[in-house]
């Protein structure tokens, strides 16, 4: 008996144009192929009558896609690895405890310890799903649709619910997951001056390239918050800035983000609108700007130097070098993360290089 939890979700603010990942066709299996042997650095892959190019040629014209594309298929990779550990541990726990119970089968665990004890959705919990969605639902009255906001907040709360079960059947069986993070491609990603937290000499040097108008910028900040908590002094964290087309308040947000840098007061403002990501109309940033104690006056005039604009680009243009196409992005020593992924895949990658660093 195999028992999963499959979850779709988006991670990351995209460009409108952003090419999809084609699916693959149910069916016979294709024939086997077998993986072309690697081309040395000088091997020639072209030539004619006067010239000929080398494989070191190409790479050099598309280094850090090459990067990029092997990054991306490791972390793949290791998703996939970690699902499949996570399911056999989780089948094999459920199973192990139901029979320790005297259960018929994992299926009775699951309703005595998740389906029974999990609440009913409140009055609440419904009126908060039924007003976010809003605008899916096309003005139908909350009665007409009740059974459904009802369901769905039922299902949301018996997730949680069961993330919780298998987390105590963990520390009561004493799991320990040993699946190794993969050795990633590095991409030399400056910190240029931008605004930072943490020591300059730290280990880790996280360099984050986001935007305030991106909700998935938003929802990393828990991430980056467990990793400052559980890293104390061994992290400094950069924010360079990746305004996306499609969000117009995005650089008027960055450019009074970085004239409040000008009074030491970039974190304030930072923060507050990364809370509030739907008030960053103008009067929005300038209630934020009065509430963090700027000079009001030279704030406005710094807003008005067409050179914090230039630095932003200067942001996009690196980000853009260094093969980001979406926000948030985040480059942790070199090693490119995606979108606004869990504490774990920080922390996974953190204490590899700490442990690198204290072997060496």
């Amino acid at each position: 008996m195999t028992l999963s939890l499959v979850f779709a979700w988006m991670i990351a603010c995209q460009p409108a144009d952003s090419a999809a990942p084609t699916p693959i066709s149910a069916g016979a299996p294709p024939p086997a192929a077998q993986a072309p042997a690697a081309t040395p650095d000088e091997g020639v892959v072209a030539a004619w009558n006067g010239g000929s190019l080398t494989y070191k040629d190409v790479k050099a014209d598309i280094a850090t896609d090459l990067i990029r594309l092997e990054a991306e298929y490791l972390t793949n990779r290791y998703d996939a690895e970690t699902a499949a550990t996570d399911d056999r541990i989780n089948t094999a726990l459920l199973e192990a405890e139901a029979k320790k119970q005297g259960l018929a089968d994992p299926g009775a665990l699951l309703k005595k310890e998740v389906e029974e004890k999990t609440p009913a959705a409140t009055e609440a919990e419904i009126k908060e799903l039924y007003d976010a969605n809003a605008r899916k639902l096309r003005g139908k009255p909350l009665e007409e649709v009740r059974p459904d906001i009802e369901r769905a907040v039922r299902q949301r709360k018996q997730g949680e619910r069961f993330g919780v079960y298998i987390g105590e059947l963990r520390t009561q069986y004493g799991v320990v997951v040993q699946l190794p993070y993969p050795n990633m491609p590095r991409i030399n990603v400056s910190v240029d001056d931008d605004p930072s937290i943490g020591p300059k000499d730290a280990p880790i040097t996280i360099v984050q390239f986001a935007e305030f108008q991106c909700p998935y910028c938003g929802s990393a900040r828990e991430s980056l918050d467990e990793v400052q908590k559980n890293y104390p002094g061994k992290v400094q964290f950069v924010f360079r800035d990746f305004p996306l087309g499609f969000h117009d308040r995005a650089i008027p947000a960055a450019v009074a983000a970085n004239c409040a840098a000008k009074q030491d007061k970039y974190w304030e403002v930072h923060d507050a609108m990364m809370k509030n990501q739907r008030a960053l109309e103008d009067a929005d940033l300038e209630r934020v700007a009065r509430e963090a104690k700027l000079d009001i006056e030279k704030w406005q005039a710094c807003r008005k130097d067409p050179a914090m604009e230039m630095e932003i680009q200067k942001d996009m243009a690196d980000g853009t070098k260094a093969g980001v196409s979406g926000t948030p992005a985040f480059f942790v020593n070199g090693m490119f993360l995606n979108g606004a992924v869990p504490y774990e895949r920080f922390k996974a990658i953190i204490d590899r290089e700490l442990a690198g660093s204290s072997a060496g």
